[in-house]
C-alpha cells in the first residue's frame, strides 16, 4: 500500500511558509492536487493572505476586483486551459471572465442576437451597459483580433452572465425594484469594463516583456551558433555598429519565437551569408591598401634587379602577393602598421622574387611533361630544342623563357567560377573562403589575374617539329637547345624554296618558319640538309 506523500505530514506553519513564496499558478495547481490542499487553499479566511500576497508579487498586475475571489482571479490569469473542457487556451475573454476554446463556444457564449427579448424592452441605451459583452472573431474566441485568420467580428456574452441577469429580472419584474436592478447592473458592468481596461494594459506589457525575452534569447542562440561557425569576430564587429546591428536584428532576431532546429536551418544560412559578405567587403578594403603598398615596393625592387642576368624574368606584383610567405604577412593576426609592412616586405622580397621564378619554372616544366608524355624523367623539358608553345588564347607561338612573361598568362581563366561572379551573388550561392576573398581582392586591386600557364600548349606543333628534327637526324624528345646551338647543320625548306633561290635556315629559324607557314599535314613541309 502506497503511503501518503511526506508533504502532507509537514506542520501547517511549514506549509504556509512554503506556500507564501509560490506563484499564483503554483497555488492553482495545488488546489487540484488533493482535497486537503483544495479545502485549505480555497478557504476564504485561512488562505486569503496567501493568494493576496502571491498576486501582489506579480509586477504591475491590477488589483483583484470585487466581483472575483483571489483564487478565481488567479485561475483566470494563469491557468492556460479552457474553463469547460480543459483544453489548451491562451486567450482570455476579459469582459466575460472566462477562457473558452473554439469547441466550447456554443456552450459558454451567447451572441447578441440570441439574448432574451426583454433585454431590448428595458429602459437602457445599450445592452452592453447591463451585461458585460466581448468581441470575438467568427473563427472562434481563441483567435486574436491581430491574427491573420481573424475574420468577422461577433459580439457575445457569457451564458453565466445572461442566466444570472435573467433570474434577477424575473425576480423584480413588474415591481419598483426593476429600476434599481438596472442601476445596479450598470454600476457592476461599468466596474468590469474599467478593470478590463487595466487588465488589457497589463496583458500587453507582459506580452511585450515576453517578446523581448524571446528576442534576446533568440539573439543569444544565434550568436552562439554563428560563433561555432567561426564568425564570432565579425559578429562582434557588426554588433558594435548601431546601424549594422539593426540590420542584423531585421534579418533574424526580431522574430519573437524560440530558435528551433527547423527555423535555424532556414534563418542561419541567410545570416551567415550576410556576415560573409560583410567580412569579404571589409577584408577587401584592408587588402587593397596593403596591395597598393606591395605594388610600390615590388616595382622599386625590380628596378634594382634589372641588371641581374641570372634572374631575367620578373613577376608581377599580383604574383608576389599570392606567395604563401607574403600572404602570411598580410593575413597576420596582429595587424602590422604600414611602415612595418614595408620594412618586412623589403627585407624578404629578393628571395621571394627568386622563389617565384623557381615556382613558375617548375609549373611550366610540369605542364610540358604532362602534355608530352614521351619525355624521359632525366631530361629537362624546358631545355628541349624542339619545345615551342602555342597560346590557346591568342594562338601565337612562344618559346622558353619568354613563355614565362607571355601576356595571356595573366588573362582571365574560367576554371574558377567564383572569379566571374559578383561578391554578393557568390556569397548567397556559396560561402567564399578567405583564400578566395584574398585572391579576388588582388585581382581587383592589380586589375589582372594571377599567373597561370595552363593557357600554353606544348604539343601544338608536335608533328611539324618532329618532321624537322627527323631531317636533322636528332631526337626531339632529348635534344637540348645548347646541343642545337652548337650544331653547324643548316636546312632548307624545299616546299618554300624556288628553283633559283632557296632558304638556308638554322634550326631556330627553321622552327619559326614552320610554325608560321606550315601545318601538321604529312607532306606540307619537306626539309633538306644543306651540305
Amino acid at each position: 500500500m502506497v503511503g501518503k506523500p511526506v508533504v502532507f505530514g509537514l506542520p501547517l506553519e511549514v506549509l504556509l511558509e512554503i506556500f507564501w513564496y509560490l506563484h499564483p499558478l503554483d497555488l492553482v495547481y495545488l488546489t487540484r492536487v488533493s482535497k486537503l490542499f483544495r479545502s485549505f487553499l480555497l478557504h476564504r479566511r485561512k488562505a486569503k493572505s496567501l493568494w493576496t500576497g502571491a498576486l501582489k508579487r506579480i509586477d504591475r498586475l491590477p488589483q483583484c476586483p470585487s466581483y472575483l475571489s483571489e483564487p478565481a482571479y488567479a485561475n483566470l490569469l494563469f491557468w492556460p486551459f479552457c474553463h469547460r473542457c480543459h483544453s489548451s487556451c491562451d486567450v482570455i475573454q476579459w469582459e466575460l471572465r472566462v477562457r473558452c476554446c473554439n469547441g466550447c463556444t456554443s456552450d459558454m457564449l451567447v451572441g447578441r442576437e440570441m439574448l432574451p427579448s426583454f433585454v431590448d424592452q428595458l429602459n437602457c441605451v445599450d445592452v452592453r451597459q447591463l451585461i458585460p459583452m466581448s468581441v470575438i472573431s467568427s473563427a472562434g474566441p481563441c483567435v486574436r483580433h491581430t491574427d491573420n485568420t481573424y475574420r468577422k467580428s461577433l459580439t457575445v456574452a457569457s451564458h453565466a452572465d445572461v442566466n444570472k441577469f435573467n433570474m434577477q429580472y424575473k425576480f423584480v419584474k413588474g415591481s419598483p425594484l426593476s429600476n434599481d436592478l438596472i442601476i445596479y447592473r450598470e454600476k457592476a458592468t461599468e466596474e468590469i469594463y474599467k478593470h478590463v481596461a487595466l487588465c488589457r494594459i497589463w496583458e500587453a506589457e507582459v506580452a511585450d516583456r515576453r517578446r523581448k525575452e524571446l528576442v534576446d534569447q533568440r539573439k543569444r542562440d544565434v550568436v552562439e551558433k554563428l560563433e561555432c561557425l567561426g564568425l564570432g569576430d565579425e559578429l562582434e564587429s557588426l554588433l558594435s555598429d548601431a546601424s549594422l546591428s539593426k540590420e542584423f536584428d531585421n534579418l533574424i532576431v526580431r522574430q519573437d519565437q524560440e530558435l528551433t532546429d527547423s527555423s535555424c536551418q532556414v534563418s542561419l544560412p541567410r545570416l551567415q551569408n550576410f556576415l560573409e559578405i560583410r567580412r569579404a567587403r571589409r577584408l577587401t578594403v584592408y587588402l587593397r591598401d596593403r596591395f597598393k603598398i606591395l605594388a610600390v615596393v615590388v616595382s622599386e625592387m625590380i628596378k634594382t634587379f634589372k641588371n641581374d642576368k641570372t634572374n631575367t624574368v620578373f613577376p608581377h606584383a599580383i604574383d608576389i602577393c599570392l606567395l604563401s610567405e607574403v600572404r602570411c604577412m598580410i593575413d597576420a593576426p596582429e595587424v602590422m602598421s604600414a611602415e612595418a609592412f614595408v620594412n618586412a616586405l623589403t627585407l624578404r622580397l629578393p628571395p621571394l622574387l627568386l622563389a617565384w621564378n623557381r615556382q613558375a619554372t617548375k609549373q611550366l616544366a610540369d605542364l610540358v611533361r604532362a602534355q608530352l608524355c614521351s619525355i624521359d624523367n632525366d631530361v629537362d623539358p624546358l631545355a628541349l630544342a624542339a619545345l615551342v608553345f602555342r597560346c590557346s588564347n591568342c594562338r601565337l607561338h612562344v618559346t622558353y623563357p619568354s613563355a614565362l612573361t607571355h601576356p595571356c598568362l595573366h588573362a582571365k581563366t574560367f576554371d574558377k567560377p567564383w572569379v566571374q561572379l559578383p561578391m554578393e551573388t557568390t556569397a548567397l550561392g556559396r560561402t567564399m573562403s578567405p583564400v578566395e576573398i584574398y585572391e579576388k581582392a588582388a585581382i581587383e586591386a592589380f586589375e589582372m589575374h594571377p599567373w597561370n600557364c595552363t593557357v600554353l600548349e606544348a604539343d601544338g606543333y608536335t608533328k611539324r617539329i618532329h618532321n624537322l628534327f627527323q631531317a636533322l637526324g636528332r631526337d626531339p624528345n632529348s635534344t637540348a637547345v645548347n646541343d642545337m646551338e652548337s650544331c653547324p647543320i643548316r636546312v632548307t625548306c624545299k616546299s618554300c624554296s624556288g628553283s633559283r633561290n632557296r632558304m638556308i635556315l638554322t634550326y631556330r629559324t627553321a622552327l619559326i618558319h614552320l610554325v608560321r607557314n606550315h601545318s601538321d599535314g604529312k607532306n606540307d613541309a619537306v626539309w633538306g640538309v644543306v651540305v
